[in-house]
């Protein structure tokens, strides 16, 4: 059994965060092991306020787990603060942990902001070059590469490598899912090479909550499975997919993924 270690905030209502990313390992086969970087205050329809780990605790957590269990691959969503950035980019190194898949979770579907221009910048001049894939939705592609996306197409996807290049990104898996777009067309984008994956989707993810850290922690279980890069996202969108398609009402806002 393959080990996957969840780096991220907690979501009380379950439906996104930790508690979702678990969900979706074990529904693959593997086993989850989780650091929370961050509580929130959060339900179905919006998120009201975060408070972030005590750095030093988290840190200490980070260490005696990673020596106990150590990860075929990592999976970062919420991070919450740069102290956590911090210790979590010192740990990665420490530990030379391998297969690194980062969701940026920089604002909040509701629109919630979890991190500051400090603090995004420290993640594009630092934190990704650990990383061995980022996964941004267009609204995080937008913040982390300084551009207006209307698309996918080829002058924007080629300065989203050009961009990638000078800060270090390896890989970025560009979703598509926020575009307004019959197809769900998702980008792999390396420091050489474009590959596109386009699948059908019904309706917006925008009324689906927790979609990002579902695709996130389901491409690092795809990749401590062994797959390649392109092979991930191909078994990670048809994964997603059919856990959109069968999303379920639970609360007064949006509907909840259930792996």
């Amino acid at each position: 059994m393959k080990k996957v270690l969840i780096i991220a905030g907690f979501d009380p209502s379950g439906g996104a965060g930790i508690v979702l990313d678990t969900k979706v390992v074990r529904s693959l086969g593997e086993y989850a092991a989780s650091l929370i970087t961050c509580l929130t205050v959060q339900t179905t329809e919006r998120v009201y306020g975060a408070l972030p780990i005590d750095p030093d605790f988290f840190e200490y957590q980070f260490g005696k787990l990673v020596e106990d269990i150590k990860p075929d691959s990592v999976k970062i969503g919420l991070l919450g603060s740069e102290d956590i950035a911090r210790a979590v980019l010192k740990n990665i190194k420490r530990y030379n942990l391998k297969n690194i898949v980062c969701d940026p979770v920089l604002k909040s579907t509701s629109g919630f902001e979890f991190g500051k221009d400090e603090f995004v910048e420290f993640l594009k001049s630092e934190f990704f070059k650990v990383c061995s894939v980022i996964t941004p939705n267009k609204q995080e592609a937008e913040a982390i590469f300084d551009l207006k996306i209307e698309n996918f197409e080829g002058d924007i996807l080629s300065s989203i490598q050009e961009k990638m290049n000078k800060m270090g990104i390896k890989l970025c898996v560009l979703k598509g899912g926020h575009l307004d777009s019959y197809l769900a067309e998702d980008v792999l984008i390396t420091q050489k090479s474009i590959y596109k994956v386009a699948s059908r989707r019904k309706g917006s993810t925008d009324s689906i909550h927790g979609t990002g850290c579902a695709f996130s922690s389901a491409f690092a279980t795809f990749l401590a499975k062994g797959y390649n890069m392109y092979g991930a996202l191909k078994q990670t969108k048809n994964f997603v997919s059919n856990l959109i398609h069968s999303s379920i009402k639970v609360g007064k806002g949006r509907l909840v993924l259930n792996p």
